[in-house]
C-alpha cells in the first residue's frame, strides 16, 4: 500500500525593524486551496509533484505565502494556521506530513509561528506520523522545530536556485523515515554569529560543494540555517543541522566541525558593499555602461519599503543623466499615473513615504510612458506578478513604479514598459543579491550600496533588544 503524504505550508519572512505589517491581502498573492480551479497549481510545486512522481497518495491542504515585511496580523496568522490544520485533519489518516515554510516568519504575539504550527501538527497526528519541512536558509531554527520534526531541509543555494531540489530531497528522505529505513537524529551546532552567506561566489561556493559530499554513509543531510539577521529574536542567528541515520556521535562531531569553519569566514562570504558616495564616483568614472547599483538596505523581500530616494537622488545629483531606477514600490504614483493615461505629463512626487528611512519624495517633471495592469517579471523560478507598473521618463531618467511590494528580480520589468537599458549609464534596483540571476548579461559590473535604509548590511546599527549574546558581528569572540 502506498505511504498517503499531506502538503500545505504558509510561508514569509518578518523583519522585525519593518514599518509594513503583513496582513491577509499580501497572502492573497498567492494563495492556494485544495478542491478547485487551484488543484492543478498545488498539484505542480516541488513537494507533491516529487510524492506523485514517486507513486505517494498526495493530500492537500492550505498552501500560501506573502512577500516579506513585518511581523503577520496574529489574527491573520492564526486563520491561516487553523485553516491549513483543519484540512489536515480531514485528510487524516496520513503517514507523512511535508511542509513548504520560510522559517522566518514572526507574528504579534508569535515569536516562532513555524515551532507552533509544527507543534500543532505533532499534536494532532500523534508521534508515529512522519513530519518534515523544506525552509529557506533565512531561517530562524528554534527547539519547538526540531523538536517537532523529524526532517527539515534549508536550501542550499544562495540565491535559492534549488527550491525544487531540495523539496525531491526532503521528500525522498520522508518516504525512508516512514517506511523504517533510516531513522534521522539531528545534530545542530550554534555558530554564533548572523552573517550573509552566498553560495554563487567563494568561499561559500566551494564550502557548499564540499558540504554536499559528505552527504554519504550514516550521514543524511546537512543544511546551513543562515538565519535572518532582521528578526529581533532570541534564537537568531547561523545554524549548522546535521541529520544522520542514528547516528549521534557523527554528526555532532560534523556539525561543529563545519560550524566553526563557517565561523571562521565571517566577514568574508558575502559581495562586499559600497558605500553611496563611492558607488556613485565609480559609476561616474566608469568607461563602459551600464553599471547596476543594488540598493540592498532598501530590498522589499527583506521588509523593507522599496520606496526609499537615496541612490536615485545621488545619482541625479552628481550629474548622471541617463538612469534605469526600479521597480520603486509607491502606488500612489501608479494610480496617478494611471489616472493621467500613457503620453500625459505631469508634476509628480515619487518615493519617500512609507517611513523616515525612506528618505525625501523627489518632485521631478515627468511623461507617463508606458503602463500595464498585469506586470510580471521573470524569476530564476519562472515569472511572478508585479500588479500594476508605469514607466515615469524625466529627461534621460526611467522610473518603473509598481504598486507590488517585491524585490527586481529581472530586467522585464523595465524592458516590459519599453526602457531600453542598454542606452542607460546606471541601472539601479531594489534588490541585494537576486537580481543577479537574471540581469547578469546585462550590466558591465554590479556594485551592492550601502545606502541608508530599513536593512543596512550592518546589522550593528538596528536597534536589537532580544538577541542573544555574545554574537558576532555585535562580539567580535563570541567563543570566548
Amino acid at each position: 500500500m502506498s505511504k498517503r503524504l499531506f502538503f500545505g505550508g504558509i510561508e514569509t519572512e518578518s523583519n522585525s525593524f519593518s514599518p509594513l505589517p503583513i496582513g491577509f491581502g499580501a497572502f492573497e498573492t498567492h494563495m492556494l486551496r485544495p478542491g478547485g480551479p487551484q488543484d492543478a497549481a498545488l498539484r505542480a510545486e516541488p513537494i507533491p509533484a516529487r510524492a506523485l512522481a514517486l507513486g505517494l497518495d498526495v493530500a492537500y491542504g492550505l498552501y500560501t505565502s506573502a512577500p516579506p515585511g513585518g511581523p503577520v496580523r496574529r489574527d491573520v496568522y492564526e486563520a491561516l494556521r487553523d485553516e491549513l490544520l483543519a484540512d489536515l485533519k480531514k485528510n487524516m489518516p496520513v503517514d507523512i506530513v511535508a511542509y513548504s515554510l520560510h522559517g522566518g516568519m514572526i507574528a504579534q504575539g508569535y515569536d516562532d509561528c513555524e515551532g507552533d504550527l509544527l507543534a500543532r501538527t505533532r499534536a494532532i497526528v500523534g508521534p508515529n506520523v512522519t513530519i518534515g519541512a523544506v525552509l529557506d536558509p533565512h531561517s530562524h531554527f528554534s527547539s519547538a522545530m526540531y523538536d517537532n520534526a523529524d526532517v527539515l531541509l534549508c536550501y542550499r543555494e544562495n540565491p535559492h536556485v534549488d527550491i525544487a531540489e531540495r523539496s525531491a530531497e526532503l521528500v525522498d528522505l520522508l518516504v525512508r523515515v516512514a517506511a523504517g529505513e533510516v531513522k534521522p537524529k539531528s545534530s545542530i551546532f550554534d555558530c554564533r554569529m548572523a552573517d550573509v552567506f552566498q553560495t554563487n561566489r567563494e568561499p561559500m561556493q566551494s564550502f557548499v560543494k564540499r558540504m554536499c559530499a559528505l552527504e554519504q554513509g550514516s550521514v543524511l543531510s546537512i543544511s546551513i540555517v543562515h538565519g535572518f539577521r532582521r528578526g529581533d529574536l532570541p534564537f537568531m542567528g547561523t545554524k549548522v543541522l546535521v541529520i544522520t541515520d542514528n547516528d549521534e556521535a557523527r554528526g555532532k562531531e560534523l556539525a561543529e566541525t563545519l560550524g566553526r569553519e563557517l565561523f571562521a569566514m565571517r566577514g568574508t562570504a558575502a559581495m562586499p558593499t559600497t558605500d553611496l558616495v563611492d558607488a556613485v564616483a565609480q559609476v561616474k568614472a566608469h568607461p563602459k555602461a551600464p553599471i547596476l547599483l543594488a540598493d540592498m538596505a532598501d530590498n522589499p523581500d527583506c521588509g523593507a519599503p522599496g520606496d526609499s530616494t537615496y541612490v536615485l537622488r545621488a545619482l541625479m545629483d552628481a550629474g548622471v543623466t541617463r538612469i534605469a531606477f526600479g521597480a520603486m514600490v509607491d502606488p500612489l504614483a501608479v494610480q496617478f499615473a494611471c489616472e493621467a493615461g500613457v503620453g500625459a505629463q505631469l508634476t509628480m512626487r515619487i518615493g519617500g513615504k512609507a517611513c523616515s528611512l525612506s528618505g525625501d519624495p523627489i518632485d521631478l517633471d515627468v511623461v507617463v510612458k508606458a503602463i500595464k495592469t498585469d506586470a510580471k517579471q521573470s524569476t530564476s523560478l519562472g515569472p511572478i506578478p508585479m500588479g500594476t507598473t508605469a514607466a515615469l521618463q524625466a529627461g534621460g531618467v526611467d522610473i518603473v513604479v509598481t504598486n507590488c511590494k517585491r524585490q527586481t528580480f529581472g530586467p522585464d520589468i523595465f524592458t516590459d514598459l519599453g526602457v531600453d537599458l542598454s542606452a542607460k549609464k546606471a541601472i539601479v534596483v531594489k534588490s541585494a543579491q537576486h537580481y543577479r540571476v537574471m540581469f547578469k548579461e546585462i550590466f558591465v559590473e554590479d556594485i551592492v550600496v550601502d545606502a541608508p535604509g530599513v536593512c543596512p548590511s550592518d546589522v550593528s546599527k538596528l536597534p536589537f533588544k532580544r538577541i542573544t549574546r555574545p554574537l558576532w558581528p555585535f562580539d567580535e569572540n563570541p567563543f570566548r
